[in-house]
């Protein structure tokens, strides 16, 4: 069970110490096709760390996002390491972002984005990208990304009903 509503929400930089809890927090919010293995969600905070958050209440994970700056004409693989970033990134990918189910509907996903996004513009990236999957385009069109009609390499490994969304940060 997790702590009270009433306790302060903190949005940190993750740390290899909260692998566990967001390996759990995946389980709980994915099929077992998109459970990613943990070292290739390691690779992703130890290559851009300045862009990987957790939200904590409690001492208690509540969410997590994976990001990292790349470029538009391509997507990382699902389900495996990252490889070295791009030398000229042109938009911040959003990996993966998901809230534990007792975290819902307060805000934890959007304070999650806003913290993602500052370091993001701060290095000059105006773009946001993603894949949304399972049905959670609408869930990021309220947040302002769009779907994009473009055909991007790997978009097929993300699964049947993934969507390509962009936004301006």
């Amino acid at each position: 069970m997790l702590s009270s509503r009433s306790a302060l929400l903190a949005v940190q930089p993750m740390q290899a110490s909260d692998l566990p809890a967001i390996l759990a927090i995946q389980r709980l919010c994915y099929p077992a096709h998109l459970i990613e293995p943990a070292a290739a969600l390691q690779s992703r905070r130890q290559r851009a760390p300045g862009h990987c958050w957790v939200a904590r209440r409690g001492g208690q994970v509540l969410g997590y996002l994976f990001s990292h700056p790349w470029q538009r004409a391509s997507l990382p693989k699902l389900g495996q390491d990252l490889p070295a970033l791009p030398p000229a990134p042109d938009c911040l990918f959003l990996h993966d972002l998901a809230v534990h189910p007792d975290g819902r509907g307060q805000k934890v996903a959007e304070q999650l984005l806003h913290a993602s996004y500052r370091p993001a513009r701060a290095a000059g990236l105006r773009h946001g990208r993603l894949v949304a999957v399972e049905g959670a385009d609408a869930f990021w069109a309220r947040h302002g990304y769009r779907r994009q009609s473009e055909a991007a390499s790997g978009l097929s490994g993300y699964g049947e009903q993934a969507v390509l969304m962009d936004c301006l940060l």
